[in-house]
């Protein structure tokens, strides 16, 4: 009874463990499909501590490449392909003193100058539309709050997002399909003429498309039919008939907090979080003047 019980045990300890194992897989070279050793081979040619895995992300499946590039300080890098050997993502971190002086000098500069930063920055270079590096400096606040800051090259804040603690860019892997990129580029080129893509990302039946436009980060929406929902970006500076009306209205005493400028289909407006004290509020005003 006891050796029966015994092995009961073991059995479901032992599907116990397989119910937890990872999707990643770590692989021998020998394993890596030929295609993806001859893509990796010809762009890092000089590596050290090369590991290889398997990793699945969104339904589609990568093999991770993890070394140090001797060609780039010996930083340490991933690169990401699928088997076929097309080239998806590279990340390397670096040290903040290394990377591009407009970063820095942006950086220093900004909101989150005071909080406290991880010497480490992320570098990542993707494929297919989103060309531009972006760099992430992860910064914490005195309140524990999180952020990834990512800054385009030439020291841009394209966003800042919280940080999740799962430690992994996988969600900056290109995704988007080919129908996705043709429609929203269009559109773009069309009414946003040079502007660089940044990114472009798709979740909760929308389509955000990060761009820099006029030395502006602005961010693109569409739903799923790839129609024009929306773009907005932060405005420092409000026009004179927009705080005049603030100043006129119950919120008169109110200190502004944050501000986009919001562009739609339908027409344009500002969009203010005020606060006085404890107090913070959400309104929307017009470029007349007047609250929506």
């Amino acid at each position: 009874m006891k050796l029966k019980m015994y092995l009961a045990l073991l059995a479901m300890g032992m599907l116990s463990l397989q119910g937890c194992n990872d999707d990643d897989d770590d692989l021998p070279n020998s394993k890596v499909p030929e295609a993806v050793r001859n893509a990796f081979d010809s762009s890092f040619s000089n590596t050290a501590n090369l590991s290889w895995e398997t990793k699945t992300v969104s339904q589609g499946q990568y093999y991770k490449a993890e070394f140090n590039n001797k060609s780039d300080n010996g930083y340490k890098t991933e690169a990401w392909y699928t088997a076929d050997g097309s080239w998806y993502m590279t990340e390397t971190e670096m040290p903040y003193s290394d990377i591009p002086q407009a970063i820095k000098t942006s950086f220093e500069s900004s909101e989150y100058a005071s909080w406290k930063r991880d010497n480490e920055v992320e570098r990542i270079e993707r494929a297919g539309t989103e060309k531009e590096i972006i760099y992430i400096i992860e910064v914490e606040s005195a309140q524990d709050i999180d952020m990834d800051l990512h800054y385009s090259a030439d020291g841009i804040l394209i966003k800042a997002v919280n940080d999740d603690g799962d430690g992994n860019n996988e969600s900056l892997l290109p995704d988007a399909p080919s129908s996705t990129v043709t429609a929203v580029t269009e559109f773009i080129q069309k009414n946003y003429p040079n502007a660089r893509i940044i990114e472009i990302e798709q979740e909760k039946g929308m389509i955000e498309v990060d761009i820099v436009h006029e030395n502006q980060s602005k961010e693109v929406l569409f739903n799923i039919s790839y129609e024009w929902i929306s773009t907005s970006w932060d405005v420092y500076v409000l026009p004179i008939k927009v705080t005049e009306a603030i100043n006129a209205s119950q919120y008169s005493g109110y200190v502004v907090d944050d501000a986009e400028y919001v562009e739609t289909p339908t027409g344009n407006y500002y969009w203010i979080e005020l606060e006085q004290g404890e107090k913070e509020v959400k309104v929307k005003i017009n470029e007349n003047g007047e609250f929506i």
